[in-house]
């Protein structure tokens, strides 16, 4: 694959990717661009399986890193479930950031589902004052929903990303059961781009 697109504004990768084993690979990334005073981070989790990162971030802007084919040549500082990611990292973040976008996605994950540790992530996110934005997640080809335990998060958050209109997606669009073609990516990024700039979401905290 090519990162070629998120160049220059990519500044950090905390990646590794080899192998069939979903608990190996590790992607997280730090974009910033400057002129405009942006910051964008991508955290990845897989469902049940622990959030990996070997930044400290102390200096999670200071030191860019490159993608690791071999993650025995990576080494792993933290290992964290969701509220630990959150309390942990996310707050602890230099700069902090203004929003918290959240989705587990189809991946199997019986804690996320717990309402103990729904509740327990979205207070830590409102006594560090970062505003909690979950997205729900996209229909699948075959109109398959996720389980409500899941979806309740938008009764949670300050702010829902509700993208239930994919249930209208015609098949076509679809690569597989659960992934769409690049076009509808493209879409919802914009939805929520539109969503972030607008008057109501900034003043959920002010």
């Amino acid at each position: 694959f090519s990162d070629e697109v998120l160049r220059p504004y990519e500044m950090l990768c905390d990646c590794t990717r080899r192998g069939n084993n979903p608990e190996t690979p590790r992607e997280n990334r730090y974009f910033c661009d400057p002129v405009y005073n942006n910051r964008l981070v991508f955290l990845q989790k897989f469902g049940h399986i622990p959030f990996r990162t070997s930044w400290d971030i102390s200096h999670i802007n200071e030191h860019p890193n490159t993608l690791v084919n071999d993650p025995q040549n990576v080494s792993v500082a933290q290992i964290m479930n969701w509220t630990e990611a959150v309390e942990n990292f996310v707050c602890k973040m230099t700069p902090k950031p203004d929003y918290f976008i959240f989705n587990s996605g189809w991946w199997d994950d019986e804690e996320f589902s717990q309402p103990a540790v729904q509740e327990a992530m979205i207070r830590a996110l409102g006594n560090c004052n970062i505003i909690s934005v979950y997205k729900t997640t996209t229909i699948a080809r075959s109109k398959e929903r996720l389980d409500e335990k899941r979806e309740r998060m938008c009764q949670l958050t300050d702010v829902c990303f509700n993208v239930s209109w994919t249930d209208l997606v015609p098949p076509e669009h679809y690569v597989d059961d659960k992934h769409f073609a690049p076009p509808l990516y493209s879409m919802i990024n914009l939805h929520l781009l539109s969503m972030l700039a607008s008057g109501d979401i900034l003043s959920v905290n002010s």
